[in-house]
Parts: structure tokens; sequence; C-alpha cells
């Protein structure tokens, strides 16, 4: 297998580095493998809390990984509030997004629409009504701003042929949901986070690349409910220092959802950028 980040097949030209960071989040999202098609889509793994309370720190971590895959069994769709922050270390200044997320698995194809309603930076609302979506349609992934009147389609598959799920050493950022224990630990070195304001029911680890050079990234540090087994907050350090925070809350999931996950055509004064699936 190739883990070279260069392989990745497409690049999101223009889009805001905090934006960039939870689309690529959710298309990693999308590429959860599925190994039982049987499984029962509203439960979430049984995982002991006390065996993760006694167990060593390796045995945790085991346990962990092995209830993050299990749970990309049985993950049909979600929906949660979101924020979105990326610190400008040279400068100090936040930037933070807040909106909302659909996320929708059917019949081998995935989908899902990034919704921002608002921008507040530094602590003031820059932004009420930012008009913002990121919708993936499950060959394209679309970046429509309407406040600035922008719109980027990034074509993700060759045509013709569907979605390629980005596996492990594939993408910017590793999701261990459905991914093999032995999988994620060929690729990085993990460890416990331990942080006393950790909210209950909640485990952390830490996702250090072993070869440095195959990934656009240092660390990526998941917070994970142990009630659903979903990340609720994800920390992206890059090689400058800079780290992107993606916050989810009032996650629901694996119920009936009638998102309309299409998105109205730019109109006249818009600027439209396509770019089309890049064969390496």
């Amino acid at each position: 297998m190739n883990h070279s980040s260069h392989n990745f097949p497409y690049t999101l030209v223009g889009m805001p580095r905090n934006l960039y960071v939870i689309a690529i989040f959710l298309l990693a999202f999308a590429g959860a493998r599925v190994e039982a098609t049987n499984a029962n889509h509203a439960s979430a793994p049984a995982v002991s809390v006390e065996k993760l309370t006694t167990a060593s720190a390796q045995s945790k971590i085991h346990m962990i990984l092995k209830a993050l895959q299990q749970r990309g069994t049985t993950l049909h769709n979600f929906q949660a509030h979101l924020v979105v922050q990326v610190h400008h270390l040279r400068t100090d200044e936040k930037d933070m997004n807040i909106g909302h997320i659909w996320y929708q698995r059917s019949h081998g194809k995935t989908r899902f629409d990034i919704r921002f309603n608002m921008l507040v930076v530094d602590g003031a609302i820059a932004k009420r009504h930012a008009d913002h979506d990121i919708v993936f349609d499950g060959h394209w992934l679309i970046d429509r701003n309407g406040s600035a009147k922008i719109f980027r389609k990034i074509e993700i598959a060759p045509p013709g042929k569907k979605f390629n799920p980005l596996r492990l050493g594939q993408g910017p950022i590793p999701i261990p949901i459905g991914q093999k224990p032995s999988d994620v630990q060929k690729e990085f070195h993990i460890q416990l986070l331990k942080n006393k304001k950790m909210p209950p029911h909640t485990v952390g680890l830490k996702l250090i690349p072993r070869d440095k050079s195959a990934f656009t990234f240092v660390e990526v540090d998941f917070w994970i409910n142990t009630r659903t087994w979903l990340p609720v907050k994800i920390i992206r350090t890059d090689p400058d220092g800079t780290p992107t925070t993606a916050r989810l809350s009032k996650i629901v999931i694996n119920k009936t959802m009638r998102h309309d996950f299409h998105l109205s055509p730019p109109g006249s004064g818009w600027t439209v950028v396509v770019k089309h699936y890049q064969y390496r």
C-alpha cells in the first residue's frame, strides 16, 4: 500500500483550513467500512465500562479501537451541532464556524451536508447568516459559499465509478471507525489521552504517524463518547503547529432523516470553479 499523502486524489482549492479539515473528516467517515450487512443499526458496540477502567493502557487502546471498528458496522446516519475552530498561532486569531452536520449512508452510497450559519472571529460575530454549505453527494464535493457567491465543485472519484473509501494512510485525517485495530496500529503510534476535564463517558486517543512524511499533520487527538462510539471532539495539529478543533454535540444517530441534500445551482454573478478527478 502506498501511504503518501501526495496520492490523495483531489485538492480542495481555496477552501479555508477549518472547513477543509471537517470536510475531509466526513469524507473519511464516508470511507468507513461496513463489515456486517445485517447489523442492528440502532445499537452501539457493547463495551464494559469496568473493563475499560481496570484494563492496562495497551488493552484499553485495543478495546477502544475494536469498539470503533464495530461502530462502522452499525452507523447508518447521524446529525449533530458542529463547531469548527482554527487558531492562527502567528496572529493569535481564532476563527470559529458554527453550524450543523447531516450524514447518511444507504445502499452503498454516502452523502453529507455541513451547513454553517455563523462565523465568529475572536469572540465577535462576523457573520450571523453565513449561508455556507459543504455537500458530498457520493461523487462530487460541493463548497457553496452564498455570502461570497463562490461555488466550488470537486470530483472525488473517476467518472462512472463509486467513491473509493479513504483508507488509513491515504487522507489528511485518519478515522479509526470501521478499521481493523491492527491496521490502525500499523500506521500510528497510539496513546491514551488523560485529561481531568474530560466529560463523563469519554475516552481519548492520540494518533501520531509512524511515517511523518506520509501525512499532512503531525498528530490527531480524538475524544470519543463511549455510549455512541462517535468522536465528539477532534484536534488536528499541522506541521506549523496550527491546531484545528472540531466539536460535535447534540448527536442524533440512526433516526429517520428527511434532510434535503440538494443544493440550488449558482445564479448570475457567482464565481464557479469545477475540478474534475485528477488521475495520479
